[in-house]
């Protein structure tokens, strides 16, 4: 969490600068912006996949994770648009190499990227609620072993469908930023390639998010 913190501070320090000069400018005197620019970054919680196609698990660890969105103002409140993830994620890996060699329990790392078309909700100005759905893929890619770098299988992206809400709080400053604290909880469909009828493909991945929003063309 102290990672996360350190990462956005730079942002959040520069952000609330640029909305107490906008208040100080145009005290609540603007109109709705026309479209939403989001920056953020995530705490994931753990999860684990199994992947019947290349008989392999993979165990994923705490990550931290970046987000941004560009959305389209809909009604006061509520946004419409698009949103992009990226996490380089640890896990323990077991499977197999691209040479074809079965390895179990190593410790390696992933790329973890995720699109979704998402609807924003937010209640007002000042303190308020946030409400967001989301639907799109999640990609898991460029897996590799964490000493030597030696690649791991699947050694191309693997796209699954995804969906996911979002709840939270957060706080307007104005009517062109706010910040918000999200916790997602997106629902991850793993294809059952290989596996038996009773093992479960699919997995749930937690996180919490730290997003400052920026209105545009107001």
């Amino acid at each position: 969490m102290r990672r996360l913190t350190f990462a956005l501070f730079p942002l959040l320090l520069a952000a609330s600068t640029a909305g107490a000069q906008g208040r100080g400018r145009y005290p609540y005197t603007l109109q709705e912006p026309t479209s939403w620019v989001s920056l953020g970054a995530a705490l994931l919680q753990p999860w684990s996949v199994l992947d019947g196609a290349t008989n392999s698990e993979w165990r994923f660890g705490n990550a931290t994770q970046y987000n941004g969105s560009l959305e389209h103002q809909l009604s006061n409140g509520a946004t419409i648009g698009l949103r992009g993830t990226h996490a380089r994620v640890p896990l323990t890996y077991r499977g197999s190499t691209d040479q074809g060699s079965f390895v179990q329990g190593i410790d390696a790392d992933a790329n973890v990227s995720q699109a979704f078309a998402t609807l924003h909700v937010a209640s007002g100005q000042g303190f308020h609620s946030v409400f967001e759905l989301s639907a799109g893929a999640t990609a898991y890619y460029n897996f590799r072993e964490r000493v030597q770098g030696q690649k791991l299988v699947p050694t191309k992206p693997d796209y699954d469908f995804s969906f996911a809400i979002g709840y939270g709080a957060g706080y307007a400053f104005s009517k062109t930023f706010s910040i918000d604290v999200v916790q997602d909880l997106t629902q991850v469909l793993h294809q059952k390639t290989g596996l038996a009828a009773g093992e479960d493909s699919s997995a749930r991945i937690n996180g919490t998010r730290l997003v400052a929003r920026f209105g545009l063309g107001s």
